[in-house]
């Protein structure tokens, strides 16, 4: 019996390792993301739907993403509107959404923006808008 339980014990130690190791590493990596978006501006490299292009409205814009989940969307050195964001981590998407009183421009980054493809420097997302695939590209300065 003594044996039982010496065993049970060092399988229930075991089993509560492996689980706080793998927090530790969900929390490190989440970290690292979040690092990774918030160190530095980013500027739009691409905007556009199906039929149309809309980079040439983001010019000027550079956004500042910050550890609080709120985004600056900053032109001319001036902050022209604060959003927030949030990641999906189930879905890897980052959802966006910038308030009703900001320029149609930046409502156009709103929405769940399932990541496709990124590294430290640039990041490709996409979601369906009204029917349309909506792709957009960000590069950090």
């Amino acid at each position: 019996m003594r044996h039982f339980l010496i065993l049970s014990f060092s399988l229930l130690v075991l089993t509560s390792c492996k689980k706080i190791v793998k927090r530790t590493q969900e929390e490190i990596a989440e970290t690292l993301i979040v690092k990774a978006i918030t160190d530095g501006r980013w500027t739009v490299s691409v905007y556009k739907d199906d039929t149309n292009d809309y980079l040439s409205e983001f010019s000027g814009y550079e956004f500042q993403f910050k550890t609080n989940r709120t985004v600056d969307a900053i032109k001319n050195s001036t902050t022209e509107s604060t959003g927030t964001w949030n990641e999906d981590k189930v879905n890897i998407a980052i959802i966006a959404d910038y308030p009703a009183s900001a320029a149609v421009t930046l409502q156009r980054l709103d929405g769940n923006w399932k990541l496709k493809d990124s590294n430290w420097t640039w990041v490709k997302a996409q979601q369906t808008i009204n029917g349309k695939l909506v792709t957009l590209e960000l590069r950090k300065k």
